[in-house]
């Protein structure tokens, strides 16, 4: 699975999104993200080609990780759910192993 960050396209413009034109209350951190997104085109890290060329040569090769992240942007981002996900592992280790049967 490649899973790239953000590259310098034109993807994040609002002639590639389709957005509503009224909001709902209640989805405030939605249209924080979004005015983000809005906001990030020409400022992205990531190199389109050199993307291209990553995902052309896994493709080839078949030589990648299961993951294999694409750019700084995606490796924080994977990085910080691992230890999220670590720092949750280790929060409920006692009830974890709370659960099995006795043995006698």
């Amino acid at each position: 699975m490649i899973e790239p960050g953000y590259t310098r396209t034109n993807f994040l413009r609002t002639s590639s999104l389709s957005l509503p034109e009224a909001t709902v209350a209640g989805y405030q951190a939605i249209r924080e993200m979004t005015e983000a997104h809005l906001a990030m085109p020409g400022t992205q890290l990531g190199d389109p080609v050199k993307a291209a060329t990553a995902i052309i040569s896994v493709a080839d090769t078949g030589q990648a990780p299961l993951h294999q992240l694409l750019g700084p942007d995606s490796y924080g981002t994977a990085r910080n759910r691992v230890e999220a996900l670590a720092s949750d592992i280790e929060a409920g280790r006692e009830l974890a192993f709370s659960t099995d049967i006795m043995q006698s």
